[in-house]
């Protein structure tokens, strides 16, 4: 006769490792108990013990036989459904990876499972052996897994800005011919701009000084004596010759390229140097940076960033949009220095706080499920000392629950990560100046530390309300996942000290 199956899910293959790992030990360990006659110890002290209380009532007690019969019939009948559910393998276990779509999880800043969609089994036996699982923790791992995946889908989908804004980072000119071509603009056009622009006197406003400060400026496109009056240096593909236009400049004639305005060599709709800019980006990219920035000028501002060496700032506003519990004043020359000196501090810390970080947030799934495997190998252990107890299987079950569950409250940290910003800074402004890292950038730093800590803080707060539920698992849980996961944590920040002394000089 085939055994039934438990068709079971997992978030990662590691976990999938972990758990099939740790029913593999469970089923060796439950067989030599068995075996050796072990499982039968609680059902024997049970007889005992009631014999020996039935002894202590002494002879007045007419009916202590019944009485005695009586309770051991009722715990026996508690004991055998526990061992029943709880200690006796009988479903074959086959395990199954989640599958995940990327492309929404990367939009989502969450992890986003593909809809009516599991991945293939993948790791279902271990050296030739197929393990079988009880069918109460089968039952409490499908519903935990269940909870975990609804409450990670309740999860607001949004853009994630801080993948935006690494992914903007790592944007450049491909095209080597481009390249040049953009060096070639900057001096037949930009270069002579600023000049004129400079030769005229007068001060320039701040938002017109940021403006001009690049070769895409809308003042030098739009403004007539600017870029309307200069020239390409050469015949540019794509812009055919204009014989009034080119009639006496050399190397063009018709059929020919020709000498384009630098407003035409710019913002030409197909052949401009901006639209060519634009193409060299991944339309995967501008989809998720017009799902964040509203306004058309935002994409100037990816191209900026492309050919400019430096960034410009994209406003003014030097306002923190979180307050702390600073001095209200604001202005005291104590405040500046403090807050210089906090910058300052704040950026020698970040570089290693975010490499220790990193490494810990890689490293906190792998302790839930060597976590998750713990537990599964102690559970005949906890069944057979307690005495096939109701109490104890209920402790481990929700200690299994309360582990599998930190994956949404990591979720939760994540998405904050992810969406902290976009929910701080709302004008496609505010959201820029963040991007440039020009202004705001003491806020910026101070909600990166507060964003790492979340990964920390809310399992630690999940787990202090399960204490307060009267689960003694709290405890011992955030111990172990803290103690755990301390190394990955200290051997990340202790590479980004490193890294950090060796770009400033220091010796390895």
């Amino acid at each position: 006769m085939d055994l039934l199956t438990a068709p079971l899910v997992v978030f990662d293959y590691f976990e999938n490792t972990m758990v099939m790992l740790g029913w593999v030990i469970h089923n060796a360990l439950w067989g030599v108990m068995n075996q050796s006659g072990i499982t039968a110890i609680p059902f024997i002290a049970l007889i005992v013990s009631e014999w020996f209380r039935a002894r202590q009532e002494g002879d007045d007690e007419g009916n202590k036989g019944i009485l005695t019969i009586n309770r051991i019939e009722s715990r026996l009948y508690a004991m055998v459904i526990a061992f029943a559910f709880t200690c006796q393998p009988v479903l074959e276990l086959q395990i199954s990876t989640v599958d995940v779509d990327h492309q929404r999880s990367q939009e989502c800043g969450t992890r986003q499972f593909a809809s009516g969609q599991w991945g293939e089994s993948t790791l279902n036996s271990l050296d030739g052996q197929t393990p079988r699982i009880p069918l109460w923790w089968g039952t409490v791992h499908a519903v935990s897994h269940g909870i975990t995946s609804a409450a990670i889908a309740a999860i607001p989908c949004s853009t994630d800005f801080h993948s935006i804004r690494t992914e903007l980072d790592l944007h450049a000119i491909k095209d080597p011919g481009l390249q040049r071509e953009v060096g070639e603009f900057q001096l037949a056009c930009f270069g002579h701009a600023r000049n004129k622009l400079f030769q005229q006197g007068g001060r320039i406003e701040a938002s017109l000084a940021r403006d001009v400060d690049w070769v895409g400026s809308r003042y030098f496109l739009e403004t007539p004596g600017f870029y309307d009056s200069f020239y390409a240096g050469r015949p540019i593909p794509g812009f055919p010759y204009d014989e009034q236009r080119d009639m006496s400049r050399p190397n063009t004639g018709p059929g020919q390229p020709g000498y384009p305005t630098c407003r035409e060599w710019w913002a030409a709709e197909e052949s401009g140097l901006r639209a060519r800019l634009h193409d060299q980006i991944d339309p995967g990219f501008w989809d998720d940076f017009r799902s964040v920035f509203t306004s058309t000028e935002a994409e100037d501002y990816v191209i900026r960033r492309m050919v400019s060496p430096r960034s410009g700032a994209a406003n003014g506003n030097l306002d923190q949009a979180v307050v702390g519990y600073r001095n209200l004043d604001g202005g005291t020359v104590g405040q500046a220095v403090t807050s210089a000196a906090g910058a300052v501090g704040g950026a020698l810390a970040m570089f290693p706080f975010a490499a220790g970080m990193d490494m810990l947030k890689q490293a906190l799934p792998m302790v839930q499920s060597i976590l998750v495997m713990a537990v599964i190998v102690c559970l005949p252990f906890v069944m057979v000392i307690s005495s096939y107890s109701f109490k104890a299987a209920g402790v481990a079950t929700f200690g299994l629950f309360a582990i599998w569950f930190l994956t949404f409250w990591w979720e939760v940290a994540r998405w904050l990560n992810s969406n902290l910003v976009d929910l701080l800074y709302h004008s496609d402004a505010a959201k820029m100046s963040f991007l440039a890292a020009v202004n705001n950038t003491y806020d910026k730093m101070v909600l990166q530390f507060v964003e790492g800590m979340t990964f920390l803080i809310l399992p630690g707060i999940w787990i202090t309300v399960l204490g307060w539920a009267g689960m003694k698992v709290g405890d011992s849980l955030g111990r172990s996942i803290g103690e755990s996961s301390r190394p990955a944590q200290g051997a990340g920040e202790q590479g980004g000290k490193k890294s950090q002394s060796g770009a400033s000089g220091g010796k390895l």
